[in-house]
Protein backbone atom coordinates (compact mmCIF):
# COMPACT_ATOMS: atom_id res chain seq x y z
CA UNK A 1 0.00 0.00 0.00
CA UNK A 2 1.40 3.37 -1.00
CA UNK A 3 1.96 6.06 1.66
CA UNK A 4 -0.61 8.28 -0.04
CA UNK A 5 -3.30 5.59 0.04
CA UNK A 6 -2.45 4.77 3.65
CA UNK A 7 -2.84 8.43 4.64
CA UNK A 8 -6.15 8.62 2.78
CA UNK A 9 -7.48 5.60 4.66
CA UNK A 10 -6.40 7.06 7.99
CA UNK A 11 -8.23 10.33 7.26
CA UNK A 12 -11.38 8.48 6.21
CA UNK A 13 -11.25 6.46 9.43
CA UNK A 14 -10.83 9.61 11.53
CA UNK A 15 -13.73 11.29 9.74
CA UNK A 16 -15.99 8.26 10.26
CA UNK A 17 -15.33 7.61 13.97
CA UNK A 18 -17.83 8.89 16.50
CA UNK A 19 -15.04 9.65 18.98
CA UNK A 20 -13.46 13.08 18.93
CA UNK A 21 -9.81 13.03 17.87
CA UNK A 22 -7.19 15.74 18.28
CA UNK A 23 -3.55 15.46 17.12
CA UNK A 24 -0.90 17.84 18.44
CA UNK A 25 2.84 18.16 18.06
CA UNK A 26 5.25 17.59 20.94
CA UNK A 27 4.66 21.16 22.16
CA UNK A 28 0.86 20.59 22.26
CA UNK A 29 0.07 22.74 19.22
CA UNK A 30 -3.04 21.37 17.51
CA UNK A 31 -2.26 19.95 14.06
CA UNK A 32 -5.51 18.18 13.15
CA UNK A 33 -8.98 17.36 14.48
CA UNK A 34 -11.83 15.26 13.09
CA UNK A 35 -15.52 16.14 12.56
CA UNK A 36 -16.53 14.50 15.86
CA UNK A 37 -14.21 16.95 17.64
CA UNK A 38 -16.23 19.84 16.21
CA UNK A 39 -19.54 18.19 17.10
CA UNK A 40 -18.48 17.72 20.71
CA UNK A 41 -16.64 21.00 21.33
CA UNK A 42 -18.33 23.40 18.92
CA UNK A 43 -14.94 24.51 17.55
CA UNK A 44 -14.31 24.15 13.81
CA UNK A 45 -11.08 22.79 12.37
CA UNK A 46 -10.03 26.23 11.12
CA UNK A 47 -10.56 27.77 14.57
CA UNK A 48 -8.32 25.35 16.47
CA UNK A 49 -5.42 24.55 14.13
CA UNK A 50 -2.29 26.21 15.49
CA UNK A 51 -3.77 26.71 18.95
CA UNK A 52 -3.35 24.57 22.07
CA UNK A 53 -5.88 22.43 23.98
CA UNK A 54 -6.06 25.21 26.58
CA UNK A 55 -9.01 26.60 24.58
CA UNK A 56 -11.00 23.66 25.98
CA UNK A 57 -9.98 24.18 29.59
CA UNK A 58 -12.89 24.47 32.02
CA UNK A 59 -10.84 25.69 34.96
CA UNK A 60 -12.12 22.84 37.13
CA UNK A 61 -8.80 20.97 37.11
CA UNK A 62 -5.90 22.60 38.90
CA UNK A 63 -2.27 22.88 37.81
CA UNK A 64 -1.32 19.71 39.71
CA UNK A 65 -3.79 17.69 37.65
CA UNK A 66 -2.19 18.74 34.36
CA UNK A 67 1.33 18.37 35.75
CA UNK A 68 0.61 14.73 36.63
CA UNK A 69 -0.95 14.17 33.20
CA UNK A 70 2.08 15.48 31.31
CA UNK A 71 4.44 13.61 33.61
CA UNK A 72 2.63 10.33 32.81
CA UNK A 73 2.67 11.08 29.09
CA UNK A 74 6.40 11.71 28.99
CA UNK A 75 7.25 8.80 31.27
CA UNK A 76 4.88 6.12 29.91
CA UNK A 77 3.54 7.61 26.70
CA UNK A 78 -0.05 7.12 27.84
CA UNK A 79 -2.73 8.79 30.02
CA UNK A 80 -6.45 8.22 30.43
CA UNK A 81 -9.09 9.54 32.75
CA UNK A 82 -12.11 11.79 33.19
CA UNK A 83 -12.09 15.57 33.31
CA UNK A 84 -14.27 18.60 32.65
CA UNK A 85 -13.80 20.67 29.49
CA UNK A 86 -15.55 23.69 28.02
CA UNK A 87 -17.33 23.93 24.67
CA UNK A 88 -17.04 26.99 22.45
CA UNK A 89 -20.48 28.02 23.75
CA UNK A 90 -19.10 28.14 27.27
CA UNK A 91 -20.94 25.05 28.45
CA UNK A 92 -18.88 22.78 30.68
CA UNK A 93 -19.18 19.04 30.12
CA UNK A 94 -17.54 15.84 31.44
CA UNK A 95 -15.45 13.78 29.06
CA UNK A 96 -13.46 10.58 29.02
CA UNK A 97 -10.03 11.25 27.52
CA UNK A 98 -7.26 8.95 26.27
CA UNK A 99 -3.92 10.42 25.17
CA UNK A 100 -1.08 8.48 23.56
CA UNK A 101 2.37 9.73 22.62
CA UNK A 102 3.75 8.84 19.17
CA UNK A 103 7.55 8.61 19.09
CA UNK A 104 9.94 8.84 16.15
CA UNK A 105 12.62 6.29 15.30
CA UNK A 106 14.94 7.87 17.84
CA UNK A 107 12.44 7.52 20.68
CA UNK A 108 11.58 11.20 20.89
CA UNK A 109 7.94 12.25 21.17
CA UNK A 110 6.76 13.53 17.81
CA UNK A 111 2.97 13.72 18.25
CA UNK A 112 0.21 13.32 20.81
CA UNK A 113 -3.07 11.71 19.79
CA UNK A 114 -6.03 12.49 22.05
CA UNK A 115 -9.32 10.60 21.74
CA UNK A 116 -12.27 11.67 23.84
CA UNK A 117 -16.04 11.42 24.21
CA UNK A 118 -18.76 13.44 25.90
CA UNK A 119 -20.01 11.42 28.89
CA UNK A 120 -22.62 13.91 30.16
CA UNK A 121 -25.53 11.55 29.46
CA UNK A 122 -23.78 8.66 31.17
CA UNK A 123 -23.02 10.83 34.20
CA UNK A 124 -26.64 11.93 34.38
CA UNK A 125 -27.83 8.31 34.25
CA UNK A 126 -25.42 7.40 37.03
CA UNK A 127 -26.55 10.38 39.11
CA UNK A 128 -30.20 9.45 38.61
CA UNK A 129 -29.63 5.81 39.56
CA UNK A 130 -27.73 6.90 42.65
CA UNK A 131 -30.54 9.30 43.55
CA UNK A 132 -33.23 6.66 43.11
CA UNK A 133 -31.33 4.29 45.38
CA UNK A 134 -32.17 6.62 48.27
CA UNK A 135 -35.29 8.49 47.11
CA UNK A 136 -38.87 7.63 46.26
CA UNK A 137 -39.49 7.96 42.53
CA UNK A 138 -43.05 9.31 42.87
CA UNK A 139 -42.63 11.93 45.61
CA UNK A 140 -38.85 12.58 45.49
CA UNK A 141 -38.84 12.10 49.27
CA UNK A 142 -36.18 10.01 51.01
CA UNK A 143 -37.03 6.31 50.87
CA UNK A 144 -36.74 3.73 53.65
CA UNK A 145 -32.98 3.24 53.13
CA UNK A 146 -32.19 6.95 53.45
CA UNK A 147 -34.62 7.37 56.35
CA UNK A 148 -32.93 4.56 58.29
CA UNK A 149 -29.54 6.09 57.58
CA UNK A 150 -30.66 9.50 58.88
CA UNK A 151 -32.32 7.89 61.88
CA UNK A 152 -29.05 6.09 62.69
CA UNK A 153 -27.09 9.36 62.46
CA UNK A 154 -29.78 11.18 64.43
CA UNK A 155 -29.63 8.65 67.24
CA UNK A 156 -25.83 8.83 67.42
CA UNK A 157 -26.05 12.62 67.71
CA UNK A 158 -28.85 12.43 70.29
CA UNK A 159 -26.76 10.07 72.44
CA UNK A 160 -23.74 12.37 72.35
CA UNK A 161 -25.76 15.49 73.12
CA UNK A 162 -28.24 13.90 75.50
CA UNK A 163 -31.18 15.32 73.52
CA UNK A 164 -34.52 13.64 72.74
CA UNK A 165 -35.59 12.52 69.29
CA UNK A 166 -38.96 11.49 67.88
CA UNK A 167 -39.90 8.96 65.20
CA UNK A 168 -43.39 9.15 63.72
CA UNK A 169 -45.18 6.77 61.34
CA UNK A 170 -48.17 8.13 59.43
CA UNK A 171 -50.60 6.26 57.21
CA UNK A 172 -52.97 8.15 54.92
CA UNK A 173 -56.67 7.63 55.63
CA UNK A 174 -58.84 7.27 52.54
CA UNK A 175 -56.02 6.95 50.01
CA UNK A 176 -57.15 3.51 48.80
CA UNK A 177 -60.57 4.94 47.91
CA UNK A 178 -58.89 7.64 45.79
CA UNK A 179 -56.80 5.03 43.97
CA UNK A 180 -59.85 2.83 43.35
CA UNK A 181 -62.04 5.74 42.20
CA UNK A 182 -59.65 7.87 40.15
CA UNK A 183 -56.90 5.40 39.20
CA UNK A 184 -53.24 4.99 40.05
CA UNK A 185 -52.10 8.01 38.03
CA UNK A 186 -54.34 10.25 40.13
CA UNK A 187 -53.11 8.42 43.22
CA UNK A 188 -49.51 9.24 42.32
CA UNK A 189 -50.44 12.89 41.80
CA UNK A 190 -52.12 12.92 45.21
CA UNK A 191 -49.02 11.40 46.83
CA UNK A 192 -46.87 14.19 45.38
CA UNK A 193 -49.29 16.82 46.72
CA UNK A 194 -49.38 15.09 50.10
CA UNK A 195 -45.58 15.12 50.27
CA UNK A 196 -45.48 18.88 49.62
CA UNK A 197 -48.16 19.58 52.24
CA UNK A 198 -46.44 17.48 54.86
CA UNK A 199 -43.01 19.04 54.20
CA UNK A 200 -44.47 22.53 54.62
CA UNK A 201 -45.32 21.71 58.23
CA UNK A 202 -41.83 20.48 59.14
CA UNK A 203 -38.54 22.14 59.98
CA UNK A 204 -35.55 22.05 57.63
CA UNK A 205 -33.80 19.73 60.08
CA UNK A 206 -36.67 17.19 60.04
CA UNK A 207 -36.83 14.28 57.60
CA UNK A 208 -39.99 13.19 55.82
CA UNK A 209 -39.79 9.86 54.00
CA UNK A 210 -42.16 7.65 52.04
CA UNK A 211 -41.72 4.06 53.13
CA UNK A 212 -44.05 2.65 50.50
CA UNK A 213 -47.73 2.70 49.55
CA UNK A 214 -49.45 5.35 51.67
CA UNK A 215 -47.04 5.01 54.61
CA UNK A 216 -44.78 7.90 55.58
CA UNK A 217 -42.18 8.36 58.29
CA UNK A 218 -41.05 11.52 60.04
CA UNK A 219 -37.82 12.00 61.95
CA UNK A 220 -37.82 14.89 64.43
CA UNK A 221 -34.30 15.41 65.81
CA UNK A 222 -33.86 17.50 68.98
CA UNK A 223 -37.64 17.66 69.30
CA UNK A 224 -37.60 18.99 72.86
CA UNK A 225 -40.55 17.16 74.42
CA UNK A 226 -43.50 14.88 73.75
CA UNK A 227 -45.72 17.96 73.59
CA UNK A 228 -43.51 19.51 70.90
CA UNK A 229 -43.67 16.30 68.86
CA UNK A 230 -47.47 16.23 69.09
CA UNK A 231 -47.70 19.86 67.95
CA UNK A 232 -45.58 19.16 64.85
CA UNK A 233 -47.54 16.06 63.85
CA UNK A 234 -50.92 17.67 64.50
CA UNK A 235 -49.88 20.56 62.25
CA UNK A 236 -49.06 18.06 59.51
CA UNK A 237 -52.37 16.27 60.02
CA UNK A 238 -54.30 19.54 59.85
CA UNK A 239 -52.66 20.28 56.49
CA UNK A 240 -53.73 16.84 55.19
CA UNK A 241 -57.36 17.43 56.19
CA UNK A 242 -57.65 20.39 53.82
CA UNK A 243 -59.21 19.30 50.50
CA UNK A 244 -57.00 18.24 47.59
CA UNK A 245 -58.08 18.74 44.00
CA UNK A 246 -57.52 16.17 41.26
CA UNK A 247 -58.57 17.34 37.78
CA UNK A 248 -61.19 19.58 39.37
CA UNK A 249 -62.53 16.94 41.76
CA UNK A 250 -62.32 17.61 45.48
CA UNK A 251 -60.66 14.82 47.43
CA UNK A 252 -60.59 14.61 51.21
CA UNK A 253 -58.19 12.38 53.11
CA UNK A 254 -56.44 12.41 56.47
CA UNK A 255 -53.65 10.76 58.38
CA UNK A 256 -53.29 8.40 61.35
CA UNK A 257 -50.01 8.81 63.18
CA UNK A 258 -48.10 7.06 65.91
CA UNK A 259 -44.83 8.19 67.42
CA UNK A 260 -42.07 7.13 69.78
CA UNK A 261 -39.47 9.14 71.68
CA UNK A 262 -35.80 8.47 72.28
CA UNK A 263 -34.72 7.60 74.94
CA UNK A 264 -38.09 7.20 76.72
CA UNK A 265 -39.53 4.57 74.39
CA UNK A 266 -36.46 2.92 72.93
CA UNK A 267 -32.68 3.07 72.57
CA UNK A 268 -32.32 1.99 68.96
CA UNK A 269 -33.99 2.45 65.59
CA UNK A 270 -35.80 -0.90 65.55
CA UNK A 271 -37.35 -0.40 68.99
CA UNK A 272 -38.46 3.15 68.21
CA UNK A 273 -40.08 2.09 64.94
CA UNK A 274 -41.81 -0.82 66.65
CA UNK A 275 -43.23 1.47 69.33
CA UNK A 276 -44.31 4.07 66.76
CA UNK A 277 -46.04 1.34 64.75
CA UNK A 278 -47.90 0.10 67.85
CA UNK A 279 -49.04 3.65 68.59
CA UNK A 280 -50.27 4.10 65.01
CA UNK A 281 -52.11 0.77 65.15
CA UNK A 282 -53.87 1.97 68.30
CA UNK A 283 -54.96 5.16 66.53
CA UNK A 284 -56.49 3.09 63.73
CA UNK A 285 -58.17 0.79 66.22
CA UNK A 286 -59.81 3.80 67.86
CA UNK A 287 -61.12 5.17 64.57
CA UNK A 288 -58.24 6.84 62.64
CA UNK A 289 -57.37 10.49 62.09
CA UNK A 290 -55.64 11.01 65.44
CA UNK A 291 -52.09 11.02 66.75
CA UNK A 292 -50.70 9.05 69.67
CA UNK A 293 -47.25 8.66 71.12
CA UNK A 294 -46.22 5.29 72.47
CA UNK A 295 -46.12 6.85 75.94
CA UNK A 296 -49.85 7.51 75.64
CA UNK A 297 -50.66 3.80 75.32
CA UNK A 298 -47.80 2.15 77.20
CA UNK A 299 -49.39 2.42 80.71
CA UNK A 300 -52.66 0.89 79.44
CA UNK A 301 -50.78 -1.90 77.65
CA UNK A 302 -48.76 -2.58 80.80
CA UNK A 303 -51.99 -2.80 82.83
CA UNK A 304 -53.49 -5.20 80.29
CA UNK A 305 -50.42 -7.42 80.51
CA UNK A 306 -50.62 -7.37 84.33
CA UNK A 307 -54.30 -8.40 84.27
CA UNK A 308 -53.55 -11.14 81.74
CA UNK A 309 -50.79 -12.44 83.99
Amino acid sequence: MSPGLRADLVMKALDATSYAVMITDAQATILAVNPAFSRVTGWSTEEVIGRTPRILSSGRQDADFYEEMWHALHETGHWHGELWNRRKSGDIYPEHLVIDAVRDSGGEIEFFVAVFSDIAERKERERRLSYLAYHDEITDLPNRALFMDRLSHGLALARRRGTPLAVVLLDLDGFKDVNDTFGHEAGDLLLRSVAQRMKSGLRDSDTLARLGGDEFAILLPAVGSARDARKVVMRVQAALRRPFYLAGDEVCIGGSAGGALYPANGADAEELLRCADLAMYEVKRRGKGDMLLYGDIAPRRAAQRARAG
